[in-house]
Formats: C-alpha cells, structure tokens, sequence
C-alpha cells in the first residue's frame, strides 16, 4: 500500500534523548547503515501504543496485532528512504493509519458483520491486563468498552484524534502531521470530539471518571 506521509522538519539531529536512550532519528541512521538490530529497540518503543490504537480504531485484538506488525514491516521495508531529520515517529502513527485502513476495508469485506463487535482486549493507559482486583477489572472492562464505544459514534477524523491524543499520547502537531491536516484542524478534531464524547455520555447518564481530564483537555485547545 502506499503511503503519503508529511513528516516533521527537525532544524538539528538528536543523538539522545532527554533520559539518555538513542533518539529515534539516530536508530534509523544506524538501521541505514546496516545495524539493522537497531530497529528492535525502536519495535520496543512503540509497539505498546500502536496496538493501544489499533485495537481502538478496528475493534478486535486480532486484527491490531496484525496491523502492527504490517506497520513495522512497513517501516523497515522503507528504512532506506526515510530521511533521519524527519520524525520518525509521525512517520510511523501516519504508516499505522494508513495500514488500519486497508486492514479494515479489506477484513470487512470478508468477515461478517456480527465478528466485528467480538470482545478485545480493553484499552488501558499502561496497556496492561490482568491486575487489580475482579470488580477493578470489571469496571476498567466496561469503562473500556463504554469508551469504545462512544469513540465509534464519532465522525472518524475526531475518533482517531482522539485516539492519537490519549492512546498515542502525541502532541497536537504531531496528530496534524500524522493525520496529513493543519495543527489548527487537528486541535478542532480533538476539542470537537471531546465536546461530543461529553455530550453522548451526559445523554447516556453515565459518569466517567475521565470527564475532568476531557474537560481540562478543552480548556488547554
């Protein structure tokens, strides 16, 4: 598939990172130069966050798990290509989305439609399952599941924004970039779909816990 991606100038090349791991940029160097082991630790980095996003834009674990591992091939495949004073990892979110996508289109056409509503694995901050007590993880199970479902009664460029915003946790210009639209459409993405999701849960007369982060989200567009 191809992909038409708007990456970040960067006015310098990183070496490090603030807490001393290789910068992305410089893995890629070293990825281009042969040391292809390098893009190991760049897997480790953002797989995590990936799958998060994934499993929330299609809606079965199934098939994020292997939309991430499309995306990465993806990347590695253009390793050559890609300029190291760009950001990688707006590159990487818009090749994500790009590769959900197709991904969806082409396992809609095959899949029927009942399937598609299958249980996944809740979304979480820390991406992890399996902690806390029964009732703690029945109730992170249906706040999960209610936040899904609510992403899914939005306009798509307001659930992905979102999505890029919490799950992804990027910056509002890298949402722009990875989302190919201006920083201040993608601003109006993610406050307008706050506005909504707060709207579709005071109509539905459910209190999230995550209704002060919205709100304090809002207030910071």
């Amino acid at each position: 598939m191809g992909t038409r991606i708007a990456p970040r100038l960067t006015t310098s090349l990183p070496v490090f990172e603030a807490n001393g791991q290789q910068a992305d940029a410089t893995l890629m160097a070293r990825v281009q130069r042969g040391e292809t082991e390098c893009f190991a630790e760049l897997v480790r980095r953002y797989q995590g966050a990936l799958a998060r996003v994934a499993v929330s834009r299609l809606g079965r674990a199934d098939w994020a798990d292997d939309v991430v591992q499309e995306t990465f091939m993806a990347a590695f495949k253009s390793a050559a290509s890609f300029n190291p004073r760009y950001s990688f990892r707006t590159w990487l979110w818009t090749i994500l989305l790009n590769q959900c996508h197709g991904h969806y289109q082409r396992r809609r056409r095959g899949v029927p439609l009942e399937l598609l509503t299958e249980e996944c694995h809740p979304t979480s901050q820390g991406g992890e399952r399996g902690t806390g007590t029964p009732l703690a993880q029945l109730l992170a199970k249906e706040r999960a599941a209610q936040l899904e479902a609510t992403l899914a009664q939005l306009p798509l460029v307001q659930a992905d924004a979102l999505r890029l915003r919490f799950f992804g946790e990027l910056k509002f210009h890298e949402i722009a970039e990875a989302m190919q639209c201006s920083l201040n459409t993608a601003k109006n993405r993610v406050r307008c779909g706050l506005v909504r999701m707060a709207e579709l849960i005071e109509a539905a007369g459910t209190a999230q816990p995550s209704r002060s982060n919205w709100e304090q989200e809002q207030s910071r567009l």
